[in-house]
């Protein structure tokens, strides 16, 4: 059973139920809204159901200074992304963008509101040396130094070490494929790259296909481990699904699972389903879990990690965190390494953060 909604979580699946809220009512959307980092993609949607005239005061002040801050952030992104484009050139394959950079360059409405932590690029592995090359000589420089660090994204992971722009400080991931070597979940990045598809403008770039996008997505969000932004990550799985399904209402829910059982990400799509369902009661996402069910893709649910992401999902607004939130974070972190690596890997690694965080495993072996 699901626990009772929260106010933003209900306008986030019909955006139109804002109208009913008094002045408290819309002081307290526009909290819980700014700290799950969706304030932009909130009342834009709600704004339009109900006509921007209709927002009160705080709402229609945070509206104009979310649509000013959104156009400086998409065009820092356009800027960027084009400058990459002009520095891998020499590559000679497209520069695959994913997840926000994806988005934004794609022309989604709705992901002109979303914030950026980084930009994340695809590349095949075989072009790594090279990548790494051009872009240090165009200033980006790795923010991860350590040796250890080094040689765990190097040998473990599924990008290079972390790079960050040496004057503009911009950070940027530059992956070969979609999760860690060593992770539970093997989806083939060749497969990835039959799918890419180029962008009309500019054939120096491309994105995967709608599909990989929101598996990709959904395998970051539920296996990752990260809660930090989970509302906002499951907001653009809500997005990516009615994109998707505007593309082919009919097919596209199968095309996800049969597409899921060739990437081997059937659970992650699977667990996007439920809470899709679960958090914004999205009818598409039900949909999809009674086709993996019908397939026989999935075992019925338990529940047991339920608890873990409801909590996530709520977030730290104080009208919505849940007392469990910490140690449902501290469970969904040690998951995500769980999902990462084997025990060997993991207990080393694990101890090896420990003891650096404690102070004493700077110069550990």
């Amino acid at each position: 059973m699901s626990p009772p909604r929260p106010l933003l979580h209900r306008v986030l699946a019909h955006p139109a139920e804002a109208a009913a809220l008094d002045d408290a009512g819309w002081h307290l959307l526009v909290g819980q809204a700014r700290s799950a980092a969706v304030l932009g993609r909130s009342l834009s949607a709600v704004a339009a159901r109900i006509g921007e005239s209709a927002l009160p005061p705080c709402a229609a002040h945070a509206l104009t200074a979310e649509r000013n801050l959104a156009a400086h952030r998409c065009a820092c992104l356009r800027w960027e992304v084009e400058e990459l484009a002009r520095v891998l050139a020499p590559l000679g394959v497209p520069v695959i963008l994913l997840k926000g950079a994806a988005y934004v360059i794609q022309g989604h409405d709705w992901a002109h509101w979303r914030h950026f932590g980084d930009i994340d690029i695809l590349l095949p592995a075989a072009t790594l040396p090279d990548a790494e090359r051009l872009l240090a000589v165009n200033g980006w420089i790795h923010s991860k130094r350590d040796d250890y660090d080094q040689a765990y994204y190097r040998r473990w992971m599924h990008e290079l070490p972390p790079l960050q722009h040496l004057l503009r400080g911009t950070a940027l991931d530059v992956h070969h494929t979609i999760v860690p070597r060593t992770a539970r979940y093997h989806p083939p990045a060749e497969k990835l790259f039959e799918n890419a598809q180029g962008l009309p403008a500019d054939d120096r770039l491309a994105t995967l296909s709608t599909a990989d996008q929101f598996l990709h997505a959904a395998t970051h969000l539920f296996t990752e481990g990260e809660t930090d932004m989970a509302l906002r990550n499951l907001v653009d799985l809500h997005d990516l699904l009615c994109s998707g399904s505007a593309q082919d209402a009919d097919g596209f829910a199968a095309a996800l699972c049969e597409r899921a059982a060739t990437l081997d990400l059937i659970a992650p799509l699977a667990l996007a389903a439920r809470h899709l369902h679960r958090q914004l009661g999205s009818m598409a996402a039900a949909a999809i879990n009674a086709e993996l069910a019908r397939n026989k893709q999935i075992r019925a649910f338990t529940g047991t990690l339920d608890w873990m992401f409801d909590a996530a999902f709520r977030g730290h607004h104080p009208s919505m965190r849940s007392r469990s939130l910490g140690s449902a974070s501290a469970l969904l972190y040690l998951r995500g390494h769980w999902l990462r690596m084997p025990a060997r890997l993991l207990v080393a690694h694990l101890t090896r953060k420990l003891l650096r965080l404690s102070g004493n495993g700077k110069n550990a072996p």
